[in-house]
């Protein structure tokens, strides 16, 4: 139907071209005694109603390439030409233009024509616009649809954590960690102690020498004099 309505456009432009240089040519009075219409006075305004419609036309050829303008384009100008269709028939119908010759035959088929051109360009450019509507709202519901569902495939609900997710970011794997054992409560743990040996019959406590033991003379110091002695001497 848009083909259709671009066909129509195009043959619409190339008529409304023709009405704009016949309408600038209005000064040439020859011409329109010709072809046995009457010619319009002023000329200046005929001449300003020529380029408007040169410039219709100029916007109805874009409008047949640029698919994005053809509805509007065409919506518009159909009513512009039905328009000027209807009241070239009305000043006929009510005997104010007088034509004579050929003239009878070819203002009556201009009008006729220009009614009939703009009422189908006004029905297909509806017809197309509503198609369009159509279209748009399925293909934004199509993608709604389809982004709910890829949002859900894609990253699911999970309803615990995993370690990993606290140590590392997503997508890296967390360390191990290392730990070190701690003191047991309730007290401090002596470092390298010293062995004594037991106490002999004589009373003499004499240390176990070690490596961490002293080895100068404050070794003996550290024992009192009398623990030394033998008390049975």
């Amino acid at each position: 139907m848009k083909a259709m309505l671009r066909t129509v456009l195009f043959l619409d432009a190339a008529l409304n071209l023709a009405l704009g240089v016949l309408l600038i040519a209005s000064f040439w009075s020859s011409l329109y005694a010709a072809i046995e219409v009457p010619a319009p006075s002023p000329v200046l305004y005929a001449q300003a109603l020529g380029v408007a419609f040169i410039g219709v036309a100029w916007l109805q050829w874009h409008a047949t390439v640029n698919g994005q303008l053809t509805a509007t384009v065409a919506k518009v100008t159909g009513h512009i030409n039905w328009v000027t269709g209807a009241f070239v028939l009305g000043w006929l119908i009510s005997g104010q233009l007088s034509v004579t010759g050929g003239g009878k035959l070819l203002m009556p088929a201009l009008g006729a024509v220009l009614l009939v051109v703009g009422g189908i360009l006004v029905k297909l450019a509806s017809s197309v616009r509503t198609k369009e509507r159509v279209q748009a709202a399925q293909q934004s519901g199509e993608r709604v649809r389809g982004g709910v569902v890829s949002d859900t495939r894609r990253d699911p609900p999970r309803d615990y954590y995993e370690p990993r997710d606290v140590d590392a970011p997503r997508g890296a794997r967390a360390e191990p960690r290392m730990e070190t054992p701690q003191p047991p409560r309730g007290g401090s743990a002596s470092v390298n102690p010293t062995p004594v040996a037991p106490a002999g019959t004589t009373g003499i406590v004499t240390p176990v020498p070690s490596d961490t033991a002293p080895t100068t003379n404050e070794s003996t110091s550290s024992v009192p004099h009398d623990a030394r002695q033998n008390p049975h001497s």
